[in-house]
């Protein structure tokens, strides 16, 4: 008779097919052998069933239709902690303004939010004000020494924050502002508990879907040549951001500020480029902070935990000391130049040159980078199968074969070929991000580059919205100057680039206004690097925040 044998393979039970006869006797044997591995099959399933990982209790998501919400009630504000910047009454007016949390929504007079994800984690109290100092007052003590703190998510965007003080007493962070909550009950109005009743949830979702229509913003970063840069040394770039809103049809006043400030799940965070010399060695590196952490304490103990930072002080100030093993036998410059940013990756040009210690002999190196902003401000750049598998690495392998090819160029002139896999970022044309490559090379005795396009879009882990409401042909129709635009998701606006100029149109359809409504000058060169857009009730409380960063 034919039969199979059990075995394990990779962790996993699975049939070996096998031929066999079974005579006499024999058969009993290996009846028995049979079931006993039937046995051993059904009891490592029940083992791996109890092994499973458990996801960790001090860490935590709520599915909106969980009713077990740790804060599910009514609240009152009762004091207010910390008023933003942007808040002429110091959050006076929120007094006494009550707030109910439910697994459906989330509401204050009527619902601000619907369907809710509730994100749980419990701290350590003191690490938590460490890191979050500017949200609650000088001198703020936690009453024990972890608290919970709960991260309410709009999708996969940050809402608001609130921590558990006591069972009838929380703390909400919303807008840049910070209130005492008290709980006034355990149950919320039957409107904001319902579930069955589809008629109003419908007209809620047609209110909501007009206002978010009627408001979009847009955070744009860019990056301009420094003009005032030392020649003697590589070139360094600024870096600014420009908040950009349309509330009801009207546009709001444009703000900035310098360096990069971009929204992320756990809040708002501020990209900015620093520089450390010793021995012989200068090297630039970005620093990626949540805006509730930028003292030099915090920023420091930071950036210590992932580089080997070790500190010095100069005249009584801390200076930082990178470690640069990494730098082997040589001296000389390294700078990085950011060429975009989302809300976990950004994407960097990392450029070196110098001479070796002995031998006189000179180094240079171009690389692109895609960088984890968790990961910063280590320059280990992720590679392609990290974030596109299997495909991404035979896709930049044949463009870089063809690549080769073009060139003219043997195996012995290419440099760095074992950095292939990383040697990637990320480029924008006709209005969309690409990936491209980059080859580092000799030829005639001198050090090129070559940057090559790979058939891949970024996936949407790297760049979240990537989609033009408008066609690119019909932008050059309408501005035959442009060099970039972006459009927002709510498809009523479109900021186009040109050399000198940005300029902001309406959308009509698949066509832009016949008129720009508003142009704001660029610095020479000046680029886009970055496009995150608010639709709805974040418009405001984007700006709020903008307008409070902007006052420190």
């Amino acid at each position: 008779m034919r039969n199979g044998k059990w075995e394990v393979r990779n962790g996993k039970w699975e049939v070996r097919n096998e031929k066999w006869e079974v005579k006499g006797e024999k058969r009993c044997g290996h009846m028995k052998l049979i079931k006993i591995s039937i046995l051993l099959f059904v009891i490592g399933l029940v083992i791996s069933a109890c092994s499973s990982p458990i996801m960790d209790s001090s860490e935590r998501i709520v599915s909106p239709k969980n009713q077990l919400i740790p804060i599910k009630g009514t609240w009152e504000i009762s004091e207010v902690l910390i008023a933003g910047a942007s808040d002429a009454e110091g959050g006076k007016e929120w007094l006494g303004k009550r707030i109910q949390f439910s697994n459906l929504h989330i509401s204050m007079e009527e619902p601000i939010l619907e369907n809710p994800q509730y994100q749980m984690k419990r701290v350590s109290g003191e690490q938590y004000l460490l890191f979050n100092f500017k949200s609650l007052p000088a001198n703020f003590v936690f009453p024990n020494k972890e608290v919970e703190v709960i991260t309410v998510m709009d999708g996969d965007k940050f809402f608001c924050e609130v921590l558990i003080i006591k069972e009838n007493k929380l703390i909400l962070k919303i807008q840049g502002n910070s209130f005492y909550l008290d709980k006034v009950s355990d149950e919320v109005d039957e409107y904001i508990n319902r579930e069955n009743n589809i008629e109003d949830d419908r007209d809620i979702d047609i209110q909501k879907d007009r206002q978010d229509a009627c408001r979009t913003g847009v955070l744009i970063g860019l990056r301009s040549l420094n003009e005032n840069n030392d020649e003697d040394f590589m070139e360094e770039y600024n870096y600014r951001t420009l908040w950009i809103s349309l509330i009801d049809g009207e546009m709001r006043p444009v703000l900035e500020m310098e360096n990069i400030f971009f929204p992320r799940r756990s809040g708002f965070w501020k990209i900015q480029m620093k520089n450390t010399t010793k021995d012989g060695r200068t090297e630039e590196y970005v620093s990626a902070n949540n805006i509730l952490m930028e003292d030099k304490k915090t920023e420091i103990q930071q950036e210590n935990r992932v580089m080997d930072i070790k500190m010095s002080f100069i005249k009584g100030e801390p200076v930082q000391e990178i470690d640069f093993s990494g730098w082997g036998e040589r001296l000389g410059e390294i700078r990085r130049k950011i060429n975009y940013v989302g809300n976990d990756y950004i994407s960097v040009e990392t450029t070196g040159k110098g001479v070796y210690i002995i031998g006189n002999r000179t180094w240079e190196k171009s690389k692109l980078q895609l960088l984890l902003i968790d990961g910063l401000p280590n320059g280990q750049g992720v590679k392609i199968s990290d974030i596109l598998s299997d495909t991404g690495v035979s896709s930049i392998e044949s463009a870089w074969e063809k690549a080769v090819d073009h060139l003219g160029i043997d195996d012995f002139s290419i440099l760095y070929p074992e950095e292939l896999l990383e040697n990637f970022g990320l480029e924008r044309k006709l209005g969309r991000w690409f990936i491209e490559g980059r080859i580092n090379y000799i030829k005639n005795g001198e050090f090129n580059i070559s940057d090559y396009s790979i058939s891949l879009i970024p996936p949407p882990e790297v760049v979240s919205y990537n989609t033009l409401s408008v066609p690119w042909t019909n932008v050059k129709d309408k501005v035959p100057r442009a060099l970039d635009v972006y459009t927002s998701p709510n498809k009523d606006i479109a900021v186009v680039f040109t050399k000198s100029e940005l300029l902001i149109y309406n959308i009509h359809g698949n066509e832009l206004s016949s008129y720009p409504r508003e142009k704001l000058k660029l610095e020479k060169g000046e680029i886009a690097i970055m496009a995150e857009w608010a639709t709805g009730q974040y418009v405001e409380s984007w700006e709020n925040t903008f307008k409070t960063v902007m006052g420190d």
